[in-house]
């Protein structure tokens, strides 16, 4: 058993020292999220989570050009990240990202990096999947074999 091992989280040097530059970075160019991202210090998500709602709000009020320079910063993270920024941006930025009703499918594609705008259609397709996986479970002739019952 001695051989077993568990999840790795301890972040890498590197990964750290990235996520490091990403909120430093974040903080230079949107300011107004200062309190947002001192108050969830070392939660990740929820720092990621304050630049979706950020960026969603521009969506929403057709600042097309704010939109565009903030997908820009966050593909410019999207591309270099490999785990742990990685897993936030993809979970707490493109997971559920709510472009409507201020933009059209349309001009959301067109605001965003085709990299970051894949990133999102990835995580769409792969939450589409969960939940169609979900709903196979919930059939009660799935739940127990033949017989059990």
């Amino acid at each position: 058993m001695d051989d077993i091992k568990g999840p790795d989280f301890v972040i890498s040097k590197v990964e750290k020292r990235l996520i490091e530059e990403f909120l430093r970075e974040m903080l230079s160019l949107y300011p107004q999220l200062k309190e947002d991202v001192e108050e969830n210090e070392g939660l990740l998500h929820c720092q990621m989570s304050a630049l979706q709602r950020f960026a969603e709000d521009l969506c929403e009020k057709r600042k097309l050009e704010e939109a565009r320079e903030c997908f820009d910063f966050v593909d410019k993270y999207f591309v270099l990240a490999r785990s742990d920024l990685l897993n936030a941006i993809n979970v707490s930025f493109l997971e559920y990202f709510k472009f409507f009703p201020g933009l059209s499918e349309g001009e959301f594609k067109e605001v965003m990096p085709p990299t970051l705008y894949q990133g999102y259609v990835d995580m769409i397709i792969y939450m589409e999947d969960l939940a169609r996986k979900a709903a196979e479970l919930e059939k009660p002739e799935d739940k127990y074999p033949e017989g059990w019952k």
